[in-house]
């Protein structure tokens, strides 16, 4: 994968004249940087940023260091659980980088045809004794797609927000804060991931620690939930004296809706998360 391109690559990942680009570099719509020859070049988030935003066709996704499968599909869902179910890799993570590569929103992508397909393998286990296989071969290429996802955007700036986020003890699910860590991140934000069993005092420390703007919480189990309710009253308490805008969200999520802060927000849909976090960071403009 290079880090950068030149704007020869770039014609050849789109099909957009070479002239065009090297116009629409000097004129400050696509960001460069030069050789000590002079010759440009495009960081490859950056060149990800220009073909999202302007719907722009991707002819060879290999260029850009996505596999040739990274092509949009017509039948998302069903694409997607096809290729989970047979733990195909290569269509899984192409479905997955094409519609990212088309310029859907992760948010999109994770409440959409993620969100369905795993919904859909979760459930295999009512009809065979695989089915636990399928679910877990399934969430490990859903890793490896938002993995890849998260190093194909923008890095933020030293001076963006922070956001913590975690699972609580009793909750070992690691995708749903990795596909959150991922929303955030193109939102703009810096994203720190404690991941699953995380106790609710260390989400305090880190979120201190980094003087967080945003803390998430994923409450995907029962047990997770019950131990939520027990730490997360005092936990507000510190935060919300800091500042701090808690999101919480989950399948279990519900069971902490007696908590009360007007620093708590409840979310049942990534795109939630995504207009939360775009929202603090337009309440920073000035």
């Amino acid at each position: 994968m290079r880090e950068y391109l030149s704007p020869r690559d770039l014609a050849a990942a789109t099909g957009i004249s070479e002239s065009s680009l090297k116009r629409w570099a000097d004129d400050g719509v696509i960001a460069v940087t030069r050789t000590a020859g002079g010759h440009r070049r495009i960081a490859r988030a950056e060149a990800l940023r220009f073909i999202r935003e302007r719907n722009a066709r991707v002819l060879r996704p290999e260029v850009l260091g996505f596999p040739a499968a990274a092509l949009h599909a017509d039948t998302p869902e069903d694409a997607l659980f096809d290729a989970l179910r047979r733990g195909d890799q290569e269509p899984a993570l192409g479905l997955v980088q094409g519609w990212f590569l088309a310029g859907r929103p992760l948010a999109w992508i994770f409440d959409g045809p993620v969100a369905g397909a795993m919904g859909r393998i979760g459930r295999l286990w009512k009809h065979g004794r695989d089915g636990i296989l399928r679910e877990h071969q399934a969430t490990e290429l859903c890793i490896q797609a938002v993995t890849q996802l998260r190093l194909a955007l923008p890095p933020a700036g030293d001076d963006a927000p922070v956001a913590v986020g975690a699972a609580p003890r009793g909750d070992p699910y690691l995708l749903p804060g990795l596909l959150a860590a991922a929303v955030a991140e193109e939102a703009g934000l810096r994203a720190v991931n404690l991941g699953p069993e995380t106790p609710l005092a260390v989400l305090q420390a880190a979120a201190k620690e980094r003087h967080a703007t945003l803390v998430w919480l994923s409450v995907s189990t029962e047990q997770g939930a019950a131990s939520a309710r027990a730490g997360l009253p005092a936990v507000l308490k510190a935060l919300t004296a800091a500042g701090t805008h808690v999101i919480v969200g989950g399948r279990y999520s519900h069971q902490l809706a007696a908590c009360r802060s007007p620093h708590l927000t409840f979310a049942t849909r990534m795109a939630e998360l995504a207009a939360f976090a775009k929202g603090l960071q337009t309440a920073r403009r000035p």
